[in-house]
C-alpha cells in the first residue's frame, strides 16, 4: 500500500483525557450523596473506588461505584424523585459511559474527538427515555396505582425492551455484513496483483 493510500485521520487527542473525564465524573457521583446527607465515611468507601477506575477503568471498581451510590442514595432519603437522585442518574451514567470509552483505548493511545459522537447520542438518547420515565412516575398519584397504569407501564417496558433488542439486531447484521463486505474487497483486491 502506498503512502498517499493510507487515510489521513488527524493527530486526535491524547486518551488521556478520558481518565480526566472518569475523575470528573467520579467526583459527581461521590460529591451528590456526600450533599445529600450521606456520612463521611461513604468517602473512605467510594473515593477509593474512584481512583481505581481512573487506573484500571475496566475494572470492577466502576461497577462497585455505580452500586454504592446507589445504595447510598436509597439510605439518604425517602423522596425517590428529589434533586439528588435526579442528579445522580446522569452523574453514574457519564461515570459508567467514560469507563467504558477509557478502558478501550489505551492510555498513551489518540482519540479522535468524531469517535465520541456515537457514544454522545446514546448517552442522550438514554439520559431522554430515563427521564420521560421519570416525568411519568412524577405525574403517577402517591396511593395506591390503578391496575390500568401498571399493566399499560409494564406494556411499555416490553416495547422498549423489544425496540432495543431490535435496534442492537440491526446494528449487528449492519457491522457483520459491512465486515464482509471489507475482507471480500481487499482479499479480491490482493489476489489480483
Amino acid at each position: 500500500m502506498s503512502a498517499s493510500a493510507v487515510p489521513r485521520l488527524g493527530r486526535g487527542v491524547p486518551a488521556w483525557l478520558l481518565r480526566v473525564a472518569v475523575l470528573v465524573a467520579g467526583v459527581f457521583v461521590v460529591a451528590i450523596p456526600t450533599a445529600d446527607g450521606a456520612l463521611l465515611g461513604t468517602l473512605f468507601i467510594m473515593c477509593p473506588l474512584v481512583v481505581i477506575a481512573i487506573y484500571a477503568p475496566a475494572s470492577p471498581a466502576p461497577s462497585g461505584l455505580v452500586i454504592a451510590a446507589a445504595v447510598m442514595a436509597a439510605l439518604t432519603g425517602d423522596d425517590p424523585l428529589r434533586p439528588a437522585v435526579l442528579l445522580m442518574i446522569p452523574a453514574v451514567h457519564l461515570f459508567h459511559v467514560t469507563c467504558g470509552l477509557a478502558g478501550l483505548v489505551p492510555l498513551r493511545g489518540r482519540l479522535h474527538p468524531r469517535a465520541l459522537l456515537r457514544p454522545a447520542l446514546r448517552f442522550l438518547l438514554v439520559e431522554a427515555i430515563v427521564f420521560a420515565f421519570v416525568g411519568v412516575a412524577a405525574l403517577l398519584p402517591v396511593t395506591q396505582i390503578p391496575a390500568s397504569i401498571e399493566i399499560a407501564a409494564l406494556a411499555g417496558l416490553v416495547v422498549v425492551a423489544v425496540l432495543i433488542l431490535l435496534w442492537h439486531q440491526q446494528s449487528f447484521r449492519q457491522r457483520r455484513d459491512g465486515s464482509h463486505t471489507r475482507s471480500g474487497a481487499s482479499h479480491t483486491g490482493s489476489g489480483g496483483h
